[in-house]
């Protein structure tokens, strides 16, 4: 092979050869958003890892390196940078990547995707760094740093030399890689458990795939809201990649949390929502203030914090947050950017205290009426009220307050360890979403896991015809019986969810009483509150009266509840929920369904 413009005569053949009925023309970007794109150090893993995902995504995979070596070069790359030169190496490479990611070269069928792992310095030749850039989706590959130093003392001759320390190198590289990648896929020191590594990347990309065909701009995919707080920006582009992959419809970022006060914020906004976009994520922008929320993490001057609110709008935020007792500074410079597309969300905190329900629809009308009238947001606004609950009556509440608001933008929740229940049945009355943390990461008192808010009560797909049954106790949290139940009723295609309700700082019948009439369609009672429920309950069964306690409440016609009691022997949740199911259907447990149940419980260990 020669140099120069002989090079690139013998590359332009070669794609001729290989893909005859392909013109070398830009693609549209459809077809170019099937083409997963991997980056990272040599020794990251880019080739094995990018063989698994290949597989687990049906489709073809191009590893750049191969392809210069037998297509393009005809020699090994250690050989045509010993005649040749770096440099003459890079322009190949960069050639290369564009031909394949852009106008779909070399690969077998362009209109069925691939995945495409490329070498570790491509992210240096500013061409291909803009091809890269523009590209979406791409997947970083981090390996440490030690561990790749110790597989390439181990590699041997079939690359060329680095020319310097490895480390020295990945030093120069990471932003550069920070730079182009939609996700980062991050492998700690030590290890080298291939088996799960690779799980986990195939996961990764089958997400990065979804997400890519998605493209869902500003609509969310499901209800379930994840806050970022992360106090860096690389832990918070990591853990909005998390939140992808956990399957959150939409991400608050928190950039009160961000370590750097206003400058920092406005430095880290691109990158955000750069992130966000690129992961068909809408974004919600939030920069509290601690005169609003004590656990806040901006105290300094309103303008600023505002003015980094509007340029969050201005680059693309879904939504954005500002407290209520601010609207009438944020009307002051000027409100929402003219021509942003971005929703308002006027916020109202309570860490005491639930008004009570007369005092929620004063603050709701203000809110909707004079407040937004002051900053200017139109009828796609949102309202948002969060307050502490002290009793689980507090607590139900807020979705009376939901129901009443039914066909406006709305957000209402009680906070703390009571108002649980009212995060996951927020959908259920239209609420435009609901808050589920990232694992250990939550942002206020009460706040579910976002996994297990999607995958045991599925909010992706609650609406107002889903029949809500509870489990009522104290406690409620370490129950296996709602994944036990729930999956039964996945497994069932019945669009029902069975929700723990703590029962705690009030009287069984007052929070039956609180919650809008009609939502309970049948209830579990632990026993912590069997005996309350029974007395609470217009009528009973024989084994509720024989053993002094209602195991069920149902409800009665006309009101009320009628209680019902387990005959004695049930050994195990998946008895307990089998029965539960029973009286709940109204019907014998189908074999589907009692096979559901015993695999989640065997998942948590409890048969």
């Amino acid at each position: 092979p020669g140099t120069g413009a002989a090079l690139w005569r013998q590359l332009g053949r070669v794609c001729c050869q290989l893909c005859p009925d392909t013109k070398p023309t830009i693609q549209d970007a459809d077809l170019q958003r099937k083409r997963l794109v991997l980056v990272g150090m040599r020794a990251a893993g880019k080739s094995t890892l990018g063989r698994v995902a290949a597989a687990r995504l049906g489709v073809q995979f191009v590893d750049l390196d191969e392809v210069l070596e037998q297509e393009v070069f005809g020699c090994k790359i250690n050989a045509f940078v010993d005649k040749h030169g770096w440099a003459k190496f890079r322009e190949a490479e960069a050639r290369l990547l564009e031909n394949v990611v852009v106008r779909g070269l070399f690969i077998s069928d362009p209109r069925s995707g691939c995945v495409v792992a490329t070498g570790g310095g491509v992210i240096e030749t500013p061409s291909a760094l803009r091809v890269l850039e523009a590209h979406m989706p791409v997947i970083w590959i981090d390996r440490h740093i030690d561990d790749i130093i110790r597989c390439l003392e181990g590699v041997g001759s079939y690359r060329p030399g680095l020319g310097k320390p490895a480390r020295e190198i990945y030093a120069k590289r990471r932003p550069l890689y920070e730079q182009c990648s939609d996700f980062v896929f991050t492998m700690r020191c030590g290890d080298d458990n291939w088996p799960f590594l690779e799980k986990r990347f195939a996961d990764l990309a089958a997400w990065a795939d979804r997400s890519a065909a998605g493209c869902r701009g500003l609509e969310a995919a499901n209800p379930v809201c994840v806050p970022i707080v992360a106090a860096s920006l690389q832990a918070a582009l990591d853990d909005v990649a998390e939140a992808a992959i956990e399957g959150a419809g939409l991400v608050e970022l928190r950039v009160d949390k961000l370590t750097g006060g206003v400058e920092a914020v406005l430095e880290a906004l691109p990158k955000l929502l750069r992130k966000t976009h690129s992961l068909g994520l809408p974004a919600v922008v939030t920069f509290r203030p601690t005169w609003e929320d004590p656990n806040a993490g901006y105290i300094g001057d309103e303008t600023p914090r505002l003015q980094a609110l509007r340029r969050a709008a201005e680059l693309g935020a879904a939504f954005i947050d500002v407290e209520r007792s601010a609207v009438q500074r944020w009307a002051g410079i000027g409100g929402l950017p003219k021509g942003s597309k971005a929703r308002l969300i006027i916020s109202s905190h309570n860490f005491t205290e639930v008004l009570d329900l007369n005092s929620l629809r004063a603050l709701v009308a203000e809110m909707r009426g004079s407040d937004a009238k002051i900053a200017g947001a139109g009828p796609e606004s949102v309202v948002k009220i969060a307050q502490m609950a002290q009793s689980s009556a507090d607590a139900a509440r807020m979705l009376t307050v939901l129901r009443e608001q039914a066909g406006q933008p709305t957000v209402a929740l009680a906070m703390g360890e009571a108002g649980v229940f009212t995060r996951i049945l927020a959908p259920h009355f239209g609420a435009t979403f609901s808050f589920g943390c990232l694992s250990g990461r939550a942002s206020a008192p009460g706040q579910p896991d976002a996994i297990e808010m999607l995958e045991v009560y599925r909010l992706g797909a609650m609406s107002g015809h889903t029949k809500v049954f509870a489990l009522l106790g104290d406690p409620v949290a370490g129950s296996g019986l709602p994944k036990v139940l729930n999956a039964g009723f996945a497994a069932d295609a019945w669009n029902a969810v069975f929700v723990g309700m703590l029962v705690r700082g009030c009287p069984v019948e007052d929070f039956l009483e609180a919650l809008p009439s009609g939502l309970i369609a049948g209830a579990a009672v632990l026993a912590s509150h069997s005996a309350a429920a029974l007395k609470a309950a217009a009528e009973h069964d024989a084994p509720s009266a024989r053993r002094a306690r209602a195991d069920v409440l149902l409800p009665k016609p006309g009101g009320g509840y009628v209680a019902r009691g387990l005959e004695d022997g049930m050994v195990g949740e998946v008895a307990e929920a089998s029965a539960y199911y029973e009286f709940f259907k109204g019907s014998p447990v189908p074999s589907i369904v009692r096979h559901a149940m015993m695999q989640a419980a065997a998942t948590q260990g409890r048969a």
